[in-house]
C-alpha cells in the first residue's frame, strides 16, 4: 500500500472514533430539559410551587450544597427548599447562562433576596442578598432530575447578611 492510502485509511478511522465519542442530544431532548429546567427553576423555586415537584425529580433523587448531600428524596428537597423561602420570601433565581450536554444541565445562575425571615437558626437581618452560582443537573432516561450539585459561596452570603469571621483562639 502506498503512504497516501494508508493515510486516507487513518484519517477515515480518526474521524469516526471521534464521531463515536461524541453523544449528541436531539432537539427534542434538549427542549425536553430545557422545559423541566424552566418548571424546576420558575415554577418550583421561583413561584415557590414545591407540589410540582413530583414529576420534575425522579424517586432516587439526591441534593448536593457545596459537595455536602442535603436531600435524598422529594420531601427532604422539599424541606431544604422551605428554609431558603422562610429566609428569603422574595429569593428570585436567575438564569445567567446555560449549557447542555448529553443527560445533563450546566447552570450559572444569580439568586437574589431579602432576608426578613428565619434562615436556618439566624435570626432575620433585613439585608438584601446577591449571590451568583453554579448547578449541575442530571436527567435520568424518563427527563427527571435524579442529581443537582449546586456550588456558591456561603461565605459572601453570610457576609451580605453582616456576619463577619474571627480569627480562631491559637492558644
Amino acid at each position: 500500500m502506498n503512504k497516501a492510502l494508508i493515510y486516507i485509511i487513518i484519517s477515515v478511522l480518526l474521524f469516526l472514533s471521534c464521531e463515536q465519542d461524541k453523544k449528541t442530544v436531539s432537539e427534542e431532548q434538549r427542549n425536553q430539559l430545557k422545559n423541566q429546567l424552566i418548571s424546576y427553576i420558575d415554577t418550583c423555586w421561583n413561584q415557590k410551587k414545591t407540589n410540582r415537584l413530583n414529576p420534575i425529580i425522579a424517586k432516587n433523587f439526591e441534593r448536593r450544597l457545596n459537595g455536602i448531600s442535603v436531600a435524598s428524596n422529594t420531601n427532604e428537597l422539599k424541606a431544604h427548599m422551605q428554609v431558603f423561602f422562610m429566609g428569603f420570601p422574595d429569593l428570585v433565581i436567575n438564569t445567567r447562562e446555560l449549557n447542555i450536554k448529553d443527560n445533563m444541565i450546566f447552570l450559572q445562575w444569580e439568586s437574589i433576596g431579602r432576608n426578613t425571615g428565619v434562615y436556618g437558626e439566624m435570626p432575620p437581618t433585613g439585608k438584601k442578598v446577591k449571590i451568583n452560582g453554579l448547578t449541575h443537573l442530571y436527567f435520568n432516561e424518563k427527563g427527571e432530575i435524579f442529581k443537582e450539585e449546586v456550588f456558591f459561596n456561603e461565605l459572601e452570603l453570610l457576609q451580605q447578611l453582616g456576619y463577619t469571621l474571627n480569627s480562631p483562639v491559637l492558644e
